[in-house]
């Protein structure tokens, strides 16, 4: 039976990789490229393959387009819920490829056993979900640890630079280390709420309020502690 391992490429997916092949399991780890990724995760997947850890790349499109030119055309940003997005950009694709009857491997840590009665329940037929790190007790700093015993870089937390679920001090972080794609969200923000304003209904955000809000876009950098590069949103 095929056997694989939905690689993220961030703390969890990279420790449960390298615990799987620490016990001789043979997997395949499969990560989707849905083209809006955080670039140091992108980086963090092609570095393991450059590496010699085998992992194999879904590049996944909707109607061709990746997924931030999905939602510009359709003038949409993606939601918290219903989590359209996730579904049709990473697990549409990861459930073509992995045919049943198969196993997957899923880096759910101890600590995030809620989240498993759910994924077993989505479970297809001939296809069984495993928990290896929830099951063996590894919690996240228990990932944090393997990954750096194989002498790797801890990546960071994996995602997409538009997702609404990110936190506050992302938002900030991608302000200032990652100009270009604040400005990518911020437009493609700025675009959907433009329909809005058409359709005469309440803005839609990507956080909890508009996003140079939260990124203190407009506020002074008074002690010099934040690199405020200008924004390229009007370019």
């Amino acid at each position: 039976m095929k056997r694989y391992l939905s690689f993220g490429g961030g703390v969890n997916s990279t420790a449960l990789m390298l615990l799987l092949a620490d016990q001789s399991i043979e997997f395949e780890a499969v990560y989707v490229d849905h083209g809006a990724d955080w670039p140091e995760t992108r980086e963090y997947v092609a570095m393991l393959q450059g590496m010699g850890y085998p992992i194999t790349v879904l590049e996944s499109r909707r109607d061709g387009l990746v997924l931030y030119d999905y939602y510009w055309k359709h003038r949409m940003i993606p939601q918290r819920f219903p989590r359209a997005c996730t579904v049709e950009y990473k697990l549409v694709p990861l459930s073509n490829y992995m045919s049943p009857p198969c196993v997957v491997y899923i880096g759910i840590d101890a600590g995030e056993e809620h989240r498993i009665p759910r994924l077993i329940a989505g479970q297809r037929q001939g296809e069984e979900k495993l928990f290896p790190l929830a099951d063996e007790g590894i919690d996240r700093q228990g990932c944090v640890e393997i990954i750096l015993s194989h002498r790797l870089p801890v990546p960071i937390k994996s995602g997409c630079f538009v997702c609404p679920n990110q936190r506050k001090s992302q938002w900030i972080a991608m302000r200032t280390s990652h100009p270009e794609l604040y400005c990518k969200a911020k437009a493609l923000e700025d675009r959907c709420n433009a329909r809005m304003e058409e359709l005469e209904r309440a803005p839609f955000y990507l956080a909890e309020r508009p996003l140079d809000q939260v990124a203190m876009d407009q506020q002074p950098d008074l002690f010099g502690e934040r690199d405020m590069r200008p924004c390229l949103c009007e370019l």
